[in-house]
């Protein structure tokens, strides 16, 4: 061997030893199984440890919360047995209502066939003692159902005094409501005026709501009534996009169905490549279309709507028979529309709407400029 070849046989040998070389045997493969799996199952005792000690920490905090419920209430308890206190019964209620599903409701520490009583009787000797309409709003919540309506009752009349104007309604409306709908029950001087009141306030609401509600309903007959106009318009500017008029689209015109009605179109003076079409729209007026020097389909056209509006369509390189078009809508968005295969008057076309629809028409018996369109 020359010198040179034992240099380079020296140096691969060299180069070689810098490698790991894996030989893959079943004895390789079922070791590196092994690990695997291993490591699952050590990510997965993993994780559970993680969420055993989150479960943990979040039954540490909540048995925090109620132990921290229960010493409130102990506290606000404290105080309200030495004298009434309004803003100290409605923090007793609001945290006996707060308490209601807690565990610490669930499993007796804290007594809620007591405590809502308890509750009810503060607010009422609150009222007794410094009645005002904020209270009466407090016990009425806490009074809850039908079961609390005695305790609303009974303050309905010590209240009233203090009741604001424009407050009145409402109060008058809660205490008939807690009195099953008798007026007699209401017991305080000025029951019969304020029921006036009551019900006049009722009439201009339900006169406003009636109000809002027709107003949103035209509203939603309005946008309905401008989209279908779009898709009018849409397909006013559409050539052929309907049924042939006596099986000749580019001398006769054509008509299409739409959910607004027929668009009826006529081609002017007889040849709609060369000099257009107008379209009579299903709520009155018409639309115009002209071709751009002479030539729709090589050099598109606009189409003109009886609000003054436009439309301009765009033969995309200049061949709307074979790459479609792009039509600007009046509205400022775009409908594009793309050829089948390269032959929209044989194999149809498809418009992407700025809305995000689309309408596909296929030509019938693949001859669109004699036997019309179905598009859906």
């Amino acid at each position: 061997m020359s010198p040179r070849n034992v240099f380079v046989v020296a140096a691969l040998a060299a180069g070689c030893s810098l490698f790991k070389v894996t030989i893959d045997t079943p004895e390789s493969r079922r070791k590196a199984e092994e690990a695997r799996q291993a490591e699952a199952a050590a990510a997965q005792q993993k994780a559970a440890a993680q969420a055993k000690e989150a479960e943990q920490q979040a039954a540490a905090a909540q048995q925090a919360r109620d132990q921290a419920t229960v010493a409130e209430l102990e506290a606000l308890r404290a105080e309200l047995t030495r004298g009434p206190d309004g803003g100290k019964a409605i923090a007793f209620a609001d945290k006996v209502a707060a308490a209601k599903d807690s565990p610490a409701a669930r499993d007796g520490r804290l007594n809620m066939d007591s405590l809502h009583p308890e509750a009810l009787g503060y607010l009422e000797r609150a009222i007794d003692a410094a009645p005002s309409h904020d209270l009466f709003l407090a016990l009425d919540v806490a009074a809850g159902g039908a079961d609390g309506d005695p305790v609303v009752r009974r303050a309905c009349p010590r209240v009233r005094p203090v009741v604001p104007g424009e407050a009145l309604a409402e109060f008058t409306a809660i205490c008939l409501s807690r009195s099953g709908g008798d007026a007699k029950l209401l017991k305080w001087p000025t029951a019969k005026s304020d029921l006036a009141v009551m019900r006049k306030a009722q009439d201009a609401q339900a006169k406003a709501d009636a109000a809002a509600a027709a107003a949103e309903a035209k509203a939603a007959e309005e946008a309905q009534k401008a989209g279908a106009n779009g898709a009018v318009h849409a397909i006013a500017g559409v050539f052929a996009a309907g049924r042939c008029e006596f099986n000749d689209c580019m001398k006769n015109g054509w008509t299409t169905r739409t959910d607004a009605g027929e668009v009826r179109v006529r081609c002017n003076f007889g040849n709609c490549l060369k000099d257009g079409w107008t379209a009579q729209l299903p709520g009155g007026g018409e639309a115009r279309t002209r071709c751009n020097f002479g030539d729709c389909m090589k050099d598109g056209w606009e189409t003109s709507y009886p609000d003054g509006s436009s439309a301009r369509t765009r033969c995309n390189f200049s061949n709307c028979g074979k790459d479609g078009w792009e039509t600007t809508l009046p509205n400022g968005g775009s409908a594009r529309t793309r050829c089948n295969f390269g032959d929209c008057f044989k194999d149809g076309w498809e418009t992407s709407l700025p809305d995000g629809g689309s309408v596909r028409c296929t030509c019938n018996f693949q001859k669109c400029l004699t036997d019309g369109t179905s598009c859906q």
